[in-house]
């Protein structure tokens, strides 16, 4: 059998750790960028001052004294590990973290992107709080440039990327945050939209509609028929259930199948979480799934009238609403839950005008549409960072 050659490009040489640039070179991370334990500090000894603590899942605290020059490269020592800080200032490295302390001649910002870019969490260890080994992390070797000017290059074009997905990022809280006043002024009635001067209600949820609980289970019998579950994280991440996202697949009695289908309309609850706060999210069946039905950590309302369906998913989220979950819900700490009887003892204020549900859905709506855009070019960043990253911190390709 012949046996096919790879040509190894011009300018290139072949490496235990692969194909590189001729004029790079491998080394142990240790003659890169070695690493120390960071400084205890107990919060009794913690006085504010201009000086950021950095500990394993980054700056929690401000200190009046700083123990590292900047700029600094961190990341986690114990319990979060894998994240890595980059500080622009002096600081106090936290003992739960180890911190870069003499780059060696290399740049400090690539020497940064570097550490991102191994995964430094495959060297944890431990079976309980994990650790980061320095020992595995200084051994490890890597390929990088002789030339700090081809560092520096690499390390600008990738900050250049960074800067952007962080104001894609800013720009996504202060949209998140109007739209947020926009509901509570909308949905509250404190502001009305042009040409709207019907009557709101405050009605209780087993008034305007039939409250369930009693879902599907999530196991499978052979006597029964299949169902496709709306699980409790399909309602806690979603604002609309759509047929195309469920693909959970139990069975349930017929009977039960049928109590629990789902309809076009139908509003979904989390009647139950850790956090008090969690409690009463909810999202809309956007369409009929006749061969799926709402699980037993679900709470289905169906309501009475003719809302506007996109309504429905807004009218829900209000913080009085919420506040109200928050409040009337028992538990010992550790999981807190409404049963139904005081789950439809809850109001709700709405105006009774459908055409006036319309509009302010339609407001939201485009908002929503308007995030989940730059959302979506965010992403599309962050992927195209961590492609850029594979490619120039192995030298695949050259920056001229």
């Amino acid at each position: 059998m012949q046996q096919t050659i790879t040509k190894i490009p011009t300018g290139y040489k072949q490496t235990e750790l692969g194909v590189i640039p001729e004029d790079w070179e491998i080394n142990k991370l240790s003659n890169v960028a070695p690493l120390q334990r960071g400084f205890d500090l107990p919060t009794s000894q913690l006085r504010k001052g201009p000086f950021p603590v950095v500990y394993s899942n980054g700056i929690l605290n401000f200190h009046d004294k700083a123990m590292a020059k900047a700029p600094g490269v961190v990341t986690g020592r114990s319990g979060t590990i894998g994240k890595v800080n980059y500080i622009e200032k002096e600081y106090w490295p936290h003992n739960t973290t180890l911190w870069v302390t003499d780059f060696k001649g290399n740049d400090e910002k690539y020497v940064y992107f570097l550490y991102s870019h191994i995964k430094i969490e495959r060297f944890r260890t431990g079976s309980g709080v994990p650790t980061l080994n320095r020992n595995d992390v200084h051994e490890f070797k890597v390929s990088i440039p002789k030339s700090k000017t081809e560092q520096t290059a690499i390390a600008t074009v990738l900050s250049d990327t960074d800067a952007l997905i962080e104001r894609l990022e800013k720009l996504i809280a202060k949209k998140k945050a109007i739209k947020q006043g926009a509901m509570q002024q909308l949905l509250t009635g404190k502001k009305r939209l042009p040409g709207f001067s019907g009557e709101w209600e405050v009605k209780k949820l087993r008034e305007i509609g039939e409250l369930a609980g009693a879902g599907i289970d999530k196991k499978s019998k052979p006597d029964e028929v299949p169902v496709r579950l709306v699980n409790y994280l399909d309602v806690f991440r979603n604002d609309f259930i759509y047929s195309k996202d469920l693909n959970h697949w139990v069975t349930a009695p017929t009977a039960q199948a049928q109590r629990c289908a789902v309809k076009r309309g139908d509003v979904f609850f989390t009647p139950s979480s850790e956090m008090r706060w969690d409690i009463g999210i909810s999202a809309v069946a956007m369409e009929d799934i006749p061969d799926a039905g709402y699980s037993y950590h679900v709470d289905r309302l169906r309501l009475f009238d003719d809302w506007d369906l996109v309504f429905r998913t807004y009218i829900f989220k209000t913080k009085n609403f919420l506040d109200q979950a928050e409040t009337i819900c028992e538990g010992s700490g550790k999981r807190y839950v409404i049963s139904l009887t005081k789950f439809r003892e809850m109001t709700v204020k709405y105006p009774v005008d459908k055409t006036e549900q319309t509009a302010i859905a339609t407001i939201l709506f485009d908002m929503d549409a308007d995030i989940e855009s730059l959302e979506q070019k965010r992403n599309k960043y962050i992927m195209l960072k961590q492609g850029m990253m594979q490619q120039l911190l192995t030298g695949k390709i050259r920056l001229n």
